[in-house]
């Protein structure tokens, strides 16, 4: 960050008081979502699962993920992204709680289905509040500060989970992680406004700057003819949910089952935990580097494309090392983890450049709701594949050729012409 920080208190800064609580909110998110990857080796031995039920149960998180997408997002534009996000960490940290009392698979089911439902509105309501928050020229990289959470939930997660696991037991793992969601959702009501206008913690001058900046910007966009419903069939939202579940579908089918491709090498789970962490560390450095990249060049189609055909060849490389090469299939994993994370700043930058902000948390909240069905298709390919097959060599060719083909599903996005960039402070950028 810029000197700006250090000429007034961090929680007067936006950058620290929006940005660092949203990434610490959603590492906790993260981690209680992702924490069952480490647990399935456990899971599977005492509750009797196959490989292919622990895909599907796992998987069903992302149809309870779909239900509040679009109510999540209208409510965070046209109410409160804060009071949303609020009430979402309660309701998923009991449920994640509970996931230490389930006995059987279709137990299992529902309660990755509710903590689904539980967790699905989050991503859509920060990143509306994010779009309160910054302007044109800074949205790659505060999009960038908060989703590398993606990646540091798994770094912190599955080290923890790891060392937890081989302590105790995976029902203690759930309780433990969901804590942290209780003393967030404290810490939520009081650090967070939702505009700039109501930040009283917010210097007189700064606040009536970027106020300003933010209400130059929307007097540009060309408002959505019609009701808000009509963002949904939007031509460039359509593009990019279909990109997303494609995507995700390829991304989620590896976070979920990477723990396991590693303990399938030998490996104990303590070294899985730690090992499985280094993809996401390697993704959370590329995402610094490219959000620079793509707000000084101010790009998000090329960036994202490019970024996420790379992942796909390194995911085909990985399957030609062969299981017993662990180190270079770990080698590969990671260069594949760095350019996939790294796409997720210009991502999510993109919805922001073709949608007005009136109907930016419907278009957001399609594109990540359809973007993550690919999370029930990824996990349950990996696990029926590796059922049929004895490995996971064509699950892993699968997910790369299916990046490879989301890429290109991009090609014909078409962008807006360039807008006037209206920054908000220059001396503070990140």
């Amino acid at each position: 960050m810029s000197g700006t920080i250090g000429a007034a208190p961090p929680w007067e800064n936006r950058w620290v008081r929006i940005l660092v609580v949203a990434l610490l909110m959603y590492i906790i998110s993260m981690i209680d979502r992702t924490n069952i990857a480490m647990a399935i080796p456990s899971m599977r031995a005492e509750l009797g699962l196959g490989r292919a039920a622990i895909g599907f149960a796992t998987g069903t998180f992302f149809f309870g993920y779909v239900v509040l997408q679009i109510p999540a997002g209208r409510l965070s534009s046209v109410w409160s992204a804060k009071w949303v996000i609020f009430g979402l960490l309660i309701f998923w940290g009991l449920v994640s709680a509970s996931t230490a009392l389930v006995r059987s698979e279709g137990e299992l089911i529902a309660n990755r289905f509710i903590l689904g439902v539980a967790e699905g509105g989050v991503l859509t309501s920060t990143l509306v509040l994010i779009r309160n928050w910054f302007t044109r020229d800074e949205r790659a990289r505060a999009n960038t500060v908060f989703l590398l959470s993606l990646a540091l939930g798994s770094v912190i997660a599955n080290p923890i989970s790891g060392v937890v696991l081989k302590l105790s037991s995976w029902q203690w793992m759930f309780v433990i992680d969901a804590i942290p969601c209780f003393v967030w959702a404290a810490l939520w009501a009081c650090a967070i406004t939702d505009r700039p206008e109501q930040a009283a913690w917010l210097p007189a001058t700064e606040r009536q700057r970027l106020t300003t900046a933010l209400a130059a910007e929307r007097s540009l966009e060309t408002p959505t003819a019609g009701h808000w419903t009509r963002a949904i069939w939007n031509r460039s939202v359509l593009i990019i949910a279909l990109y997303n579940f494609l995507a995700l579908a390829a991304n989620w089918g590896v976070t979920i089952w990477l723990p396991s491709v590693l303990n399938q090498a030998g490996l104990s789970i303590m070294s899985v935990g730690f090992l499985s962490a280094i993809p996401y560390a390697a993704g959370a450095a590329a995402m610094l580097i490219v959000a620079f990249s793509s707000d000084r060049r101010m790009e998000r189609k090329w960036h994202t494309l490019l970024l996420t055909a790379l992942s796909g060849m390194f995911l085909l490389a990985a399957q030609l090392s062969g299981e017993t090469a662990i180190m270079m299939t770990l080698l590969l994993l990671t260069l594949s983890f760095a350019c996939f994370y790294g796409r997720y700043g210009p991502f999510w930058a993109l919805p922001s450049e073709v949608l007005p902000a009136s109907v930016a948390g419907v278009g957001i909240a399609v594109i990540n709701g359809v973007g993550n069905l690919g999370g029930f298709a990824g996990p349950f390919a990996f696990g029926a594949i590796r059922s049929a097959t004895g490995n996971f060599g064509l699950a892993l060719s699968l997910a790369g050729a299916v990046l490879v083909l989301s890429a290109a599903v991009l090609l014909p996005l078409r962008m807006p012409g360039r807008r006037p960039v209206i920054a908000a402070r220059p001396a503070e950028h990140y």
